[in-house]
């Protein structure tokens, strides 16, 4: 007896949801054979990378803790590939939204938490999408390729702040080329007693869904998602192609600008050299491997908060090279991204094929 065509799809769905796990399955047993390789027992050093993100209260909440500004970095990029663009400068935008954000939390004061809080989140979210939209104004009036813009202000951005804080922002009362802490009342609660996780965690995902929202669920998202499909198309139904490019830029700069400030906020509460360990580029990692959907990227940003976490467990624990910890991770993304191809047959063959 034939399946019946609606069988075929659910065993279909079930396989395609399966392949992206399988990919990281085999990641990580090539990841296990370069450790073995390194005289390094393998599924000692996995175990405790499982430990380190999982295995107690305080490994758990710095899990989490890390996902948040690779959430706000994979929205970021997302947002703008959405439209048609190619945002690679959340690293700058969220160094930007800390800057922004330390500024309203030192040097304002005198207001109330619930007030406080909310100016340095603006305040973060407006410096990450000033700074973004240099690269807009360069694409929209002058045509300039803005991956390549966006890439660039990435090293201004850093070495302008490593400038900031070497000068007027360094804190006279230590010799580290760091900011003053913010104030009390500009600092976001902690959620989770005996760990560094705060509220910035429901703020994150409340950013997801609300990139969720607009994009799949508004006119003016189905505009913009438009835009980056069919430019022609767009413009010859009316769009505003150059406003729709430019409010991408300010939304997706925006994002990377609200993570830096979060982070911040939340967890360390002074701007310092090596603020962000990558967390601009991993989030583009993280984009794409969750396909551009905020929920795909809520979970691949989790993904790789375990890895960074585990890893960081993996070197103390068992010598493993971090080096060797960066390519398991680049394993991880280039298996992810390649099952994508399985998938995307899989769903040919079931649209056009059997079912």
């Amino acid at each position: 007896m034939q399946p019946s065509p609606r069988t075929f799809r659910y065993n279909a769905r079930v396989v395609s949801l399966a392949i992206p796990f399988l990919a990281i399955i085999f990641a990580l047993l090539i990841g296990a054979v370069l450790i073995a390789f390194a005289g390094i027992n393998p599924w000692e050093a996995y175990s405790y990378m499982i430990k380190g993100a999982f295995g107690n209260l305080y490994g758990f909440g710095e899990t989490l803790t890390r996902f948040i500004p690779l959430l706000f970095c994979g929205l970021s990029f997302s947002f703008a590939y959405k439209v048609g663009l190619s945002n690679v400068g959340a690293e700058g935008q969220l160094y930007m939204g800390a800057l922004g954000a330390v500024l309203a939390g030192v040097y304002i004061q005198g207001l109330p938490s619930y007030l406080h809080f909310f100016i340095v989140l603006l305040s973060g979210f407006v410096a990450g999408a000033i700074w973004c939209s240099i690269a807009g104004l360069l694409k929209v009036k002058l045509g300039s390729n803005e991956l390549i813009n966006t890439m660039m202000l990435n090293y201004i951005a850093t070495l302008f702040i490593e400038l900031l804080l070497k000068g007027v922002l360094k804190d006279p009362g230590t010799m580290n080329d760091q900011s003053q802490l913010i104030r009390e009342t500009a600092r976001l609660p902690y959620i989770l007693p005996g760990t560094r996780l705060h509220f910035g965690f429901f703020i994150a995902l409340l950013a997801a869904y609300i990139v969720y929202y607009i994009m799949w669920r508004t006119p003016y998202g189905y505009q913009l998602r438009t835009i980056g499909s069919n430019r022609g198309a767009a413009s010859y139904a009316g769009m505003n192609i150059g406003a729709g490019m430019m409010m991408a830029f300010i939304i997706a700069g925006g994002l990377a600008g609200l993570g830096g400030a979060v982070e911040l906020m939340g967890s360390q509460h002074r701007l310092m050299l090596g603020f962000s360990p990558g967390y601009g580029f991993d989030g583009i990692g993280a984009a794409v491997m969750g396909r551009h959907n905020p929920w795909g990227i809520v979970l691949t940003s989790l993904l790789f908060a375990v890895i960074r976490v585990g890893a960081g467990a993996m070197q103390r624990g068992m010598g493993v090279p971090l080096p060797l910890l960066s390519v398991i991770q680049g394993l991880v993304i280039i298996m992810v991204i390649s099952s994508y191809y399985l998938t995307n047959k899989l769903s040919a063959t079931v649209i056009g094929g059997r079912a």
